[in-house]
């Protein structure tokens, strides 16, 4: 482990500044209907995890771990945006749930108010390891559950009056860490791993992007960091549009069809690799196009480059056409408004791959972007497409010629009977 990594393993993130970063990822803040959304969320989290535990057991293999983990997560960060759209702070909350938490196993040791970590939380739940041994996971989770239906069925006019449930809040906070601490997840692990989750969901309005990947590569493996490609559409004598795609006049790849009855214009879908050249740097099947495959190392060049990353980028790039396609293919979605599952189930995908290790917010980009000039290219029937990888950017440009139809194929001509040759034709 780096200097560095050590050094940030022994920090103990307080909740003052979990509720500071959580905070800013709040898409709901200040609105009208911020706080019953928060509490929806928080409701749906904690249904989440009783869906996904189903039995009352203690033997949970990585993934479901893993998936306690992340729902325990989620529900801590609706927790805390619920307690800041309250005007109240999560330390408060928290003094609350550690006092909760003596009361729950006869202790009276006294704890920090002010700077509070969660390491205090695993602290004292390791100090009653002996005493949680004999707890109902069950039964702590029905609790977790009526705690989180109280805090729901709440009338919103009480909340407005001055009287915010930070009681109810503390009680909560302790029922979400004894549960965490019967799956053996620590509540310092659960944060970490939110933090992570929602900075590479909602990032700073500072985040800076990945660095390219083929950036210490030489000139000829590296994508030329701006281009742009014609996307020409022709008709077949039928009337039948397909799409033939240039570089410099150079054409590029086969020519592209809906390969479907009905059109849709997935003869354009090629602009969705731009896309992730522009915002990840990152393309196969681009990459394959242009000639430009990392041969000079031959573990990028056979497993970041070859026919199995074509293939998952393909698929991804399939997969989420036809969720958008009815979607209006996303022209009323907004940045921060993705699903949330789609760009998760695309970075599970990825798992294994360098562009695994950009966050979620640039997939974002590279979907709404690519889906944006999608748009244009359909309902123009063509276009050019320019990518910038400094500027992380891909713009559309209409052509000015209209589609050309192809010339009518010529018949070939029918002979009947058979031809002496040549040398065998009697003279006349």
């Amino acid at each position: 482990m780096a200097r560095e990594q050590i050094a940030e393993s022994k920090i103990h993130l307080t909740l003052a500044q979990y509720q500071e970063r959580a905070t800013a990822a709040n898409q709901f803040k200040g609105a009208p209907e911020a706080i019953d959304q928060l509490r929806f969320g928080f409701f749906g989290e904690v249904g989440g995890l009783l869906s996904g535990v189903k039995k009352s057991h203690r033997d949970l293999g990585p993934a479901e771990k893993a998936n306690v983990r992340e729902e325990l997560g989620d529900a801590l960060w609706y927790l805390t945006t619920v307690t800041a759209e309250y005007g109240l702070r999560l330390e408060d909350v928290g003094t609350l749930a550690l006092t909760e938490l003596q009361r729950r196993f006869g202790l009276g040791r006294e704890h920090k108010t002010v700077g509070l970590t969660f390491h205090e939380f695993d602290g004292l739940l390791a100090f009653c390891h002996t005493q949680l041994t004999t707890m109902s996971v069950g039964q702590h989770l029905c609790q977790l559950a009526s705690h989180a239906g109280q805090l729901l069925s709440r009338a919103k006019e009480q909340d407005l009056v001055g009287h915010p449930p930070l009681d109810l809040l503390g009680i909560l906070l302790a029922d979400m860490v004894t549960v965490g601490a019967l799956f053996d997840v620590t509540i310092a692990d659960i944060t970490k791993e939110n933090l992570r989750k929602f900075e590479s969901r909602w990032p700073a309005s500072d985040a800076p992007y990945h660095p390219l990947f083929d950036g210490d590569r030489p000139s000829i493996e590296q994508f030329p960091r701006e281009f742009s490609i014609r996307f020409i559409q022709r008709l077949t004598p039928d009337d039948k549009p397909y799409v033939v795609q240039q570089l410099n006049g150079v054409n590029i790849g086969d020519r592209l069809t809906d390969n479907r009855t009905q059109a849709d214009g997935y003869r354009f879908h090629d602009v969705f690799h731009l896309a992730y050249v522009a915002h990840l740097g990152w393309s196969p099947v681009i990459r394959g196009l242009l000639k430009l495959k990392r041969k000079g190392d031959p573990d990028l060049d056979e497993n970041q480059d070859g026919a199995r990353a074509m293939i998952i980028e393909e698929g991804i790039a399939t997969w989420i056409f036809n969720h958008a396609d009815r979607r209006k293919f996303f022209e009323k979605t907004t940045t921060g408004k993705l699903e949330y599952g789609l760009l998760k189930q695309v970075l599970d995908m990825v798992d294994g791959y360098e562009v695994a290790s950009c966050p979620l917010w640039q997939w974002e980009r590279a979907i709404l972007d690519g889906f944006k000039v999608f748009r244009e290219l359909r309902n123009s029937g063509g276009g050019i497409v320019h990518v910038n990888m400094n500027k992380h950017t891909i713009d559309f440009e209409p052509l000015k010629e209209e589609p050309e139809r192809d010339a009518p194929r010529r018949k070939p001509s029918v002979m009947v009977g058979a031809a002496l040759p040549p040398n065998l034709k009697k003279a006349p």
